[in-house]
Formats: C-alpha cells, structure tokens, sequence
C-alpha cells in the first residue's frame, strides 16, 4: 500500500518532482519526507476524532486543501518565469526547507491521508493492535518506509535528469507541474464539494 500511494499521482507526488527540479535531490528527498512530519497528527486525529465529526468535516478539510494545493501551483507557475538551472548552495539549502514546509503542510491540509486513514489505515492498525501492538506498529513502519522510500527514489531520479534540461525546458517543466496542481485542486474540490455542503 506504501509503495502504490508513494507513486500515485496526486499533489505530493507532483511537490516532490517540482522540489527536486528546483533545489535538486536534497530539496526534493525533503518534500518526500513530509508525510513522517505532517501524518503523526493526522493518524491520531483519525484514530481519536475523526470517525465522530459529522462527514462534512472531512469536505470541508479537502476545500481547504484544494486551496492550499492551487496557491501553490500558481506559485509554482509564476515562480518559473525567472528561475535557472545553475542555483547556489544557500539557494538549494532555502528551497530544501521551503520544500519541506510547502510539502508537509500540502500533506496536512489534503484529504488524502485524511480519508486513507479513516477508511484504510485506521481500521486496518486498529485490527492489528487488537491481536499486537507490535503487529499494528510493523503496519505503519512499513507502510511509511515504503511510501517514502519511492518518493526518495522519485526525488533522486528527477534530480540526476536535471541536468539533461535546458534553462527553457526547466521552466517549462515547472509550468506544467504547476498546471497539475492546479488540476488537482480543481478535481479535489468538485469531489468533495458535495461532501462539504450536502443538499
């Protein structure tokens, strides 16, 4: 399950390739790494809350996010208008973090883990715990081992390429990544905008 939501795409899986094209490898490992800071309070709140708020709640956590996910594809869009490939260590070092912030509040606010941890995960470690804890913990190690473990390796995979872009085509390629987060904040929001204000 880790591995498949590590590659599926979606607005972290377009942060990631977005970070490493900007900051290279660090910038981009970085994004991936948001779900070990940003799920730790949506695991327990799914677990604790989540199942006894009303299931508009969950709407209206996904419109929020759908903002979010499209201020920063705009962001990104408006942002390539001047970047270069050649960036100076203090720059890739400012874009890591700035990466990791973006990433891990994206993370946060999206109704990804959201609803895969009140549907999927919750259920599935609250069934392994009931037989071992030990069981339930294995469970969620291994998932996030592997959803970061592929974004890690997507993240490296984006950064070798960089090189192989000129300065046009990197900026291309950030429009176009800003462009499927704008996508995706459009689908999540008429997805969830029936879930958010019910007739």
């Amino acid at each position: 399950m880790g591995a498949a939501a590590g590659v599926s795409p979606g607005p972290l899986f377009v942060l990631v390739i977005t970070s490493a094209l900007r900051g290279g490898f660090l910038a981009g490992a970085l994004a991936a790494c948001a779900p070990l800071i940003s799920d730790g309070l949506v695991v327990a709140a799914t677990l604790l809350v989540l199942n006894q708020l009303p299931e508009y709640a969950v709407g209206w956590l996904a419109l929020g996010g759908s903002l979010f996910i499209a201020w920063t594809g705009i962001r990104t869009m408006l942002d390539a208008r001047g970047v270069t490939l050649a960036v100076d260590p203090g720059a890739r070092r400012a874009a890591a973090r700035q990466a990791l912030w973006r990433a891990g509040l994206m993370n946060l606010l999206s109704p990804h883990p959201w609803v895969f941890w009140a549907t999927v995960g919750g259920p599935l470690t609250l069934k392994a715990w009931s037989s071992s804890p030990a069981s339930a913990i294995g469970l969620v190690t291994a998932f996030y081992v592997a959803i970061v473990g592929t974004k890690v390796l997507l993240a490296m995979a984006v950064a070798r390429g960089r090189h192989l872009l000129s300065d046009r085509g990197y900026r291309r390629a950030l429009v176009v990544a800003g462009l499927l987060l704008v996508a995706t904040a459009v689908v999540l929001a008429v997805e969830f905008w029936p879930v958010a204000f019910p007739v």
